[in-house]
């Protein structure tokens, strides 16, 4: 297991054994990984934003050091998880970062729960547009998603190499750390059952598509991207600043589908500003 700041902590939620990182003090924040990843996402981003907030750091249902075999991977079922991650964890209306996919349980969560959060942060997000990548598209067939998400180390170091737009980030203590979670049993199975939820061959599902709902949030909203980003296209970022003229939107360049880890020192200042307003 990768060495991270902060205490490495169980906690039963639903039937699910979920492994979490806990460090510092202050206003809660919520971590959510994107899909196929684990709390090594966060590895540069825990020790500083621990400065100001009281940093939880979450391996989600199917991924890390969290349960993976018979659970439910219905985005339904995964929300109303993050509903009670929240209260068994005693967290009072945390703010929250959601990366990638988790981006979308992010927004149906605070559309769910209007109260639950205080602030929610995008990252390189599901949700604000039909588009993705051609290879997450294709995971999403019969057979050819599980032969695409074997957990070999060399698919593992492929996948690191493409959401990187410097592949010098795709350190090899990441790629081992990664490689570790994704080839434990069920690890494939999530990865692709998350998928079939969320996106089919024509791109992200109707029901996935959620930039109008964005009006209707109640948490202040920021979103972050990579101008580069191969996985998530960066005009998603500027519809979202059309539909929530307020959002506060940020775009590094050169910079790919992981922010938190390509700018990390850029992102976790503004991540601080944002949320301490």
């Amino acid at each position: 297991m990768m060495e991270l700041p902060g205490e490495s902590r169980y906690v039963r939620v639903n039937g699910i054994n979920t492994h979490y990182v806990v460090a510092g003090e202050g206003h809660p924040l919520l971590l959510i990984h994107g899909l196929g990843a684990s709390v090594a996402t966060w590895r540069d981003n825990i020790g500083p934003l621990s400065e100001t907030f009281r940093v939880y750091a979450v391996d989600m249902p199917g991924h890390g050091d969290s349960d993976k075999l018979g659970v439910d991977y219905s985005t339904d079922n995964i929300v109303r998880y993050l509903a009670q991650l929240i209260e068994i964890l005693g967290i009072d209306r945390p703010a929250m970062l959601g990366h990638s996919i988790s981006g979308g349980l992010g927004i149906i969560t605070a559309l769910r729960y209007p109260n639950l959060l205080s602030g929610l942060v995008l990252v390189s997000s599901a949700g604000l547009g039909k588009e993705i990548s051609l290879y997450v598209r294709l995971v999403t067939l019969p057979m050819l998603g599980s032969i695409l998400e074997n957990p070999r180390i060399g698919g593992t170091r492929f996948m690191l190499n493409n959401v990187f737009h410097d592949r010098r980030f795709a350190s090899q203590d990441l790629v081992d750390e990664l490689y570790r979670c994704r080839k434990m049993p069920g690890a494939t199975r999530a990865v692709v059952s998350i998928l079939k939820n969320t996106v089919n061959l024509r791109g992200i599902r109707e029901e996935y598509l959620l930039l109008d709902e964005l009006k209707r949030l109640t948490p202040p909203l920021m979103v972050i991207w990579g101008a580069q980003d191969p996985i998530m296209p960066v005009s998603h970022a500027y519809r979202a600043s059309e539909v929530v003229p307020d959002a506060w939107v940020e775009v590094f360049d050169e910079c790919g589908h992981w922010p938190q880890l390509e700018k990390a020192p850029a992102f976790n200042s503004l991540v601080t500003r944002f949320l301490s307003r």
